[in-house]
């Protein structure tokens, strides 16, 4: 794991036009990390890259993405008009032996994962507190402070193919377990009309959503990395499993919602439902049962009543029960099948960006993540994932590593197809066979074939 914080040297977010006159430099800085450099410093850093930004406008209409120097490594992602948001890394110095020892060891932090980064941040601040352009000027400063400070501090990187590939995992079940989640949610939308259900997901792999993609994913990556591991110690503090734990409890509040002060703790978020047009803003509610846990929104101008949720939790905890019991012995088959995949050699990885569908023979799990594929290995896959032209709409490269490492990446329909394969003196034709092996075998023959 590298912990990104010692590696970021700063991360900021600008607005030229806060301070358009000579002496309100320090106005553009709307957020500032790490807190203790000095304001000259700050005025420093953000001046060169508003220069790099202009001078780069002149040749391209596209906005400028990174700048590399022999020491730092620059990161910039405009969210909205003239706001800017940039990551600068540190680099090992430029030596062959550290280099390589550098990069042997994993060191080094992918500029993919850190352009994922500053985007997911900036979704999750889009999503918890909303568009840059619609905060109050005398406002924006505070707003990012309490929400960027705990973010960037909490940020850990690993060397996983899911910080390079970010999608959902999604659980497939057989046809009566899933009609049973339909039915429910069906039912708890009736019964509960102004209640939307958003999601359901068991463990950190998704069932059901109700969202629009993207919005979906961020929630996924604030439930499956921050939210659902707090919940999940504190299971695991509590030992045996609780009268709370069996019949379902809302954990957002993460103390329940028992009295009137307790709906006012409700957060807010800013979605886009499947059936609306745009975003609106909603009070965010999640209830848990065992591993099942669901999300409802319901529109933030509505009056709730304490009553609602004690209905609430009477209906949903016994049916969600329910439903969970049967997920858990899918779940240990899924587990099994699982498990002989990351016992075996060869890697593969799969990507829908429609949908971002996510599947790995490598384990996903965000409280201990994969080391199965080798960082060299992985800056490979982070290339050809990055740069869609390499595969194109539909093609296939296959690359051979010094150490008898061949990685295969297919395209297809907008879904992608990743294999890794370590064999020594095997040919090109032998390691296309086994890919094809290795896609026939996963992907049940729904990949590859154009429409």
């Amino acid at each position: 794991m590298i912990d990104i914080n010692s590696k970021i040297n700063s991360f900021f977010i600008f607005n030229s036009t806060f301070g358009p006159k000579e002496g309100e430099e320090l106005k553009r800085i709307l957020f500032f990390h790490p807190n203790q450099v000095t304001a000259d410093a700050r005025k420093i850093q953000v001046g060169l890259c508003e220069a790099v930004v202009k001078f780069m406008s002149t040749f391209s209409s596209e906005p400028c993405e990174a700048l590399q120097t022999q020491t730092k490594r620059y990161i910039f992602f405009q969210p909205e008009k003239n706001y800017w948001m940039v990551l600068v890394v540190r680099l090992p110095y430029p030596t062959k032996s550290m280099s390589s020892i550098a990069e042997k060891r994993g060191d080094m932090i992918q500029p993919v994962m850190m352009q994922n980064l500053l985007v997911t941040a900036y979704k999750m601040f889009r999503m918890f507190v909303g568009l840059f352009s619609d905060i109050p000027a005398e406002d924006i400063y505070t707003k990012c402070q309490q929400f960027f400070t705990p973010y960037i501090l909490s940020r850990n990187i690993t060397n996983d193919v899911t910080n390079v590939i970010q999608g959902i995992n999604y659980l497939p079940l057989e046809k009566n377990s899933f009609f049973k989640v339909v039915c429910f949610i069906d039912l708890l939308e009736i019964n509960y009309s102004d209640f939307k259900c958003i999601a359901f997901i068991y463990n950190e792999q998704l069932i059901w959503n109700g969202l629009s993609t993207d919005d979906m994913l961020t929630l996924y990556q604030y439930l499956v990395q921050s939210l659902l591991p707090k919940q999940v110690e504190k299971e695991i503090q509590g030992g045996a499993v609780t009268a709370a734990q069996r019949h379902g409890r809302f954990i957002s509040p993460p103390d329940g919602i028992h009295t009137l002060d307790d709906i006012q703790k409700l957060v807010k978020v800013y979605l886009k439902l499947e059936d609306d047009t745009e975003t609106k803003q909603y009070y965010l509610i999640i209830y848990r049962t065992l591993s099942a846990t669901i999300c409802l929104t319901v529109d933030a101008k509505k009056t709730l009543e304490l009553e609602t949720f004690r209905s609430l939790d009477a209906f949903i905890g016994p049916q969600l029960y329910n439903i969970a019991s049967t997920v858990s012995e899918q779940c240990t088959v899924h587990a099994l099948q699982n498990a002989q995949l990351a016992n075996t050699e060869n890697k593969f990885i799969y990507f829908n960006r429609l949908n971002l569908a996510f599947k790995t023979s490598a384990p996903i799990n965000t409280l201990t993540p994969s080391a199965a594929i080798k960082p060299e290995v992985l800056t490979i896959i982070a290339e050809l994932h990055s740069d869609r032209k390499s595969l194109g709409n539909y093609g296939e490269i296959i690359i051979k590593t010094l150490d008898e490492y061949w990685i295969t990446g297919k395209s297809s329909n907008e879904r992608e197809f990743y294999v890794v394969i370590q064999k020594k003196n095997a040919n090109i034709i032998e390691v296309a066979e086994e890919v094809k092996q290795i896609c026939e075998a996963q992907m049940k023959g729904i990949f590859f074939y154009p429409i």
